[in-house]
């Protein structure tokens, strides 16, 4: 049986993760990538007759790319470094998981900003800064004229990411502007990031810091992760007297938190 997994196409520029490609291309070449102290070993495999990349895992743990003909190495890599602790978590599970489409970063797919669906609208125009605008239900990324196609996937995906991630600072902190006197606490220093594997998280010294990627997720899902993180200036730890506390300002948090578990992957890109 083989177990077919459609991510969200994504990328990291974490200096944890490097994928080091074969000095010569084969039809079915084998990279590696490394997440810490772990290599994952997987075959990039072309076919003439896909339109779309995909992740294919087999029941005996053996990971392929399948990617269209000419699709383009930079854009796979982009693709993996963005799945690798997804990879990470699941390599050992073994039973099926959700299918998902894998975003190319093209006219037409559908980005969530605040728990709504926009759909992406690629345009070129010649000597042009890159730019991102939201339009009624569209969000719209003009880039360079100059560009080839090959790189419009990685290129897109990286101004999306600055966008959110500028979006998400003014936002967040204005989010936590409004919690800080209900929840009797702020934080010494605010950082808005780019975190593989969880929200956000409040050092002892004070600093919070919150996920960019949070910014897709419903007002009410934002706001609970903001007052996780100011409750934890109080209570470092997750034991009951956290829970009491969040309960509190947010008495329907565990609805919140379940929204997260439910769609948080929908949320990797």
């Amino acid at each position: 049986m083989v177990i077919v997994l459609h991510y969200l196409f994504s990328s990291s520029h974490l200096a944890l993760h490097s994928v080091q490609w074969p000095t010569k291309e084969r039809e079915f070449s084998m990279p590696t990538i490394t997440i810490g102290e772990t290599n994952i070993d997987y075959a990039v495999e072309r076919r003439a007759r896909r339109k779309h990349p995909a992740i294919h895992i087999s029941s005996d743990q053996k990971v392929t790319v399948l990617v269209p003909e000419k699709f383009d190495l930079d854009a796979i890599e982009v693709l993996l470094h963005g799945k690798a602790q997804w990879l990470l978590k699941h390599l050992n599970q073994s039973v099926p998981l959700p299918t998902l489409p894998l975003k190319e970063f093209v006219s037409g797919e559908g980005f969530l900003l605040l728990g709504r669906l926009y759909q992406l609208q690629v345009t070129s125009q010649s000597k042009i800064t890159p730019q991102v605008m939201v339009d009624g239900r569209h969000i719209r990324v003009v880039i360079p004229m100059t560009l080839v196609p090959q790189q419009h996937p990685v290129i897109v995906r990286e101004i999306l990411v600055q966008w959110y991630l500028a979006e998400a600072k003014q936002l967040l902190s204005e989010r936590i502007d409004h919690y800080v006197p209900i929840v009797g606490v702020a934080p010494t220093r605010l950082k808005i990031a780019e975190y593989k594997s969880r929200w956000g998280f409040c050092r002892e010294d004070g600093l919070i810091a919150l996920n960019w990627r949070i910014l897709q997720a419903p007002p009410s899902v934002i706001d609970y992760v903001v007052v996780h993180e100011l409750t934890h200036r109080f209570h470092l730890h997750h034991r009951q007297s956290f829970w009491d506390a969040l309960s509190r300002v947010l008495p329907d948090y565990a609805m919140r938190k379940q929204w997260l578990r439910d769609h948080g992957a929908e949320l990797s890109w």
